[in-house]
């Protein structure tokens, strides 16, 4: 997530910047380099989610979506006219931590939040809204930069306990794979 102060002071530099690379027209600049147009992504949840595990955590039959290289995304969708549940995965990269990112989200004083213990992560935290047509369950879990997020929808008649323990199982298993690759770690710390 780009620092709005940052932001402004490139945007700021950048035209006296300009300035002063015209101002040396004299020199032979050469080609600009090529530089890749979409940014490669970093992970996509479905390297170590699929239908096998959706099928044995939330007994739904469901059909995996991955996206691209490039535009990860992973999503499960049962048969249509199911019945079943819709789930989710995605992250991002935020420089803090949960509780910061937290602060900005703007939960309701009464939402139903929770805080799991999730193995080899930095924080997690479970929300749960229960309606009379449709269950939703959003879980986040933390390591290092990366936050990973998970999201439920799950039409009436849902069974909260085994989604809420569904979600928790999934955190568990992005964080495990998270700390196993070292996604969101600080490569610099290592180095030291």
């Amino acid at each position: 997530m780009p620092d709005p102060r940052r932001t402004a002071l490139v945007a700021a530099l950048l035209p006296p910047l300009a300035l002063t690379l015209a101002a040396c027209g004299d020199e032979k600049v050469g080609a600009k380099p090529d530089l890749p147009s979409e940014t490669p992504a970093l992970w996509n949840p479905c390297d170590v989610l699929d239908a096998a595990f959706v099928k044995a955590e939330f007994g739904i039959d469901a059909t995996e979506h991955a996206g691209s290289p490039t535009k990860p995304e992973c999503r499960f969708t049962p048969a249509e006219g199911s019945g079943d549940a819709v789930i989710t995965a995605n992250y991002l990269l935020f420089p803090g931590t949960l509780d910061q990112a937290w602060k900005t989200m703007g939960q309701q004083a009464d939402a139903d939040v929770r805080t799991p213990e999730v193995e080899g992560a930095d924080d997690a935290r479970v929300v749960v809204n229960a309606t009379k047509k449709q269950l939703y369950v959003t879980g986040f879990v933390q390591n290092g930069d990366l936050i990973q997020q998970v999201d439920v929808v799950d039409p009436a008649p849902y069974d909260e306990k085994r989604v809420v323990r569904a979600v928790q199982a999934t955190l568990s298993t992005l964080s495990a794979h998270a700390a196993e690759t070292g996604a969101g770690s600080d490569p610099s710390a290592s180095s030291s």
